[in-house]
């Protein structure tokens, strides 16, 4: 069971997965013209936002990097998740295995291998937040407060 959020934590979670989904775009935007460095920073930004995002659907806010990156642990294994579990891990070797590419010693397949694993470990946690159905309705205007989320399942979205 999920707390009850608020209309400002609604919000901030409407905003969260706006970015972090904007980001994780940019990101295969850089990819199509090999910009790798930009890349890894745009995969950064949708991972932890991804991250924080379930954080706050669960209530929980999440501080520093050490933080966030536990949190994915955690949610890696609650789930058997491994793309979760090693989303961080890999990006964080994606700067050294960037410059391996671009120096032609090895092919960028390394790369998008890590790219699809962050791809998919924020995708799934984004199904973990709550509602993209929160989300479509929150974008149609159609969700008046917190009174209509009890009406939906007390704050339990999916």
């Amino acid at each position: 069971m999920m707390p009850e959020l608020s209309k400002k934590d609604e919000n901030r979670l409407v905003r969260y997965r706006g970015q972090s989904l904007r980001l994780l775009q940019d990101a295969m935007d850089e990819i199509r013209t090999g910009r790798w460095n930009r890349c890894e920073e745009l995969l950064w930004g949708s991972l932890t936002l991804a991250v924080k995002g379930v954080a706050l659907g669960r209530g929980r806010e999440l501080d520093g990097l050490k933080a966030i990156e536990e949190f994915a642990l955690e949610i890696g294994e609650e789930n058997r998740d491994r793309r979760i579990r090693e989303a961080f891990m890999k990006l964080r070797s994606f700067g050294e295995t960037a410059e391996l590419v671009n120096e032609s010693r090895i092919r960028a397949d390394h790369l998008v291998a890590t790219l699809e694993d962050v791809t998919g470990a924020v995708d799934k946690l984004w199904d973990l937040a709550p509602g993209g159905d929160l989300l479509s309705r929150f974008l149609r205007d159609e969700l008046d407060g917190p009174d209509e989320l009890e009406k939906m399942g007390g704050g339990s979205i999916r």
